[in-house]
């Protein structure tokens, strides 16, 4: 079975006109027609209580499905961070902390979800804006998954790194001892005009990859600063 996969940055709801508008993403999402979705600046109230929507509950609702939350601000006034959606059960879940001294929190959620063709490893992130960060981030994420132990991977997110042979890339390979493909790297920001492919999909070697896109629709274009990259994937057999 081909499963869709996709990540989207959504940059707080807050399309290229200026509006903040959580119901035009959640159509953007739809369009992508992904059964797993990881998304990137989703915000939320925190405990203190205020009048912010919760774009994480508004999104998961829509969606359907499950959903993992792993904000990596949570100050009282507000929570944000990343969201994980799954058409499928998610049997278990973590959220690492990836902070990296006087840089902006990030985090990661690495989960297992019950796919129709068995168990997927999906990590969902948003790595720094800085070289060190991100590579020290890659460590932590690939020392989570040697703990976990070897299965069918997809790693998504938005890797703030453009280069053609992104260090980020050959680390993740490098360490979890396998063959980590970079799904091809096509440009998804600016949305309007994308030149730089900051958001990325890896498979390890026991998913193959059947396709790659970037959706070109007016909702795509305008809905986020981002737009999403979706891939269909294939869990191997026999292995």
């Amino acid at each position: 079975m081909t499963l869709t996969v996709a990540t989207y940055n959504i940059h707080d709801a807050i399309g290229t006109d200026g509006t903040c508008d959580i119901g035009r993403i959640a159509r953007a999402i739809a369009e992508t027609d992904a059964g797993i979705v990881a998304l990137q600046e989703v915000s939320g109230p925190g405990d203190a209580g205020t009048d912010r929507p919760d774009h994480f509950a508004i999104l998961s609702k829509a969606f359907g499905g499950y959903a993992v939350e792993g904000p990596a601000l949570q100050d009282g006034r507000r929570r944000y961070g990343n969201l994980l959606l799954s058409r499928w059960p998610v049997s278990h879940w973590i959220v690492a902390d990836l902070a990296h001294p006087e840089r902006e929190p990030r985090n990661a959620i690495m989960a297992t979800i019950a796919s129709p063709d068995g168990p997927l490893r999906v990590v969902a992130s948003h790595f720094g804006l800085v070289h060190r960060e991100r590579r020290a981030q890659a460590e932590l994420i690939a020392d989570l998954a040697a703990q976990e132990g070897e299965m069918p991977t997809v790693i998504l997110g938005d890797f703030n790194d453009w280069l053609p042979f992104s260090p980020v890339v050959r680390l993740l390979s490098r360490s979890l001892g396998t063959h980590i493909g970079a799904v091809r790297r096509m440009p998804t920001f600016p949305s309007r005009l994308p030149l730089l492919a900051l958001d990325r999909i890896l498979l390890n070697g026991r998913v193959r990859l059947r396709s790659v896109r970037v959706p070109a629709t007016p909702l795509a274009r305008t809905a986020s600063d981002h737009r999403p990259l979706v891939a269909e994937v294939e869990i191997a057999s026999g292995r």
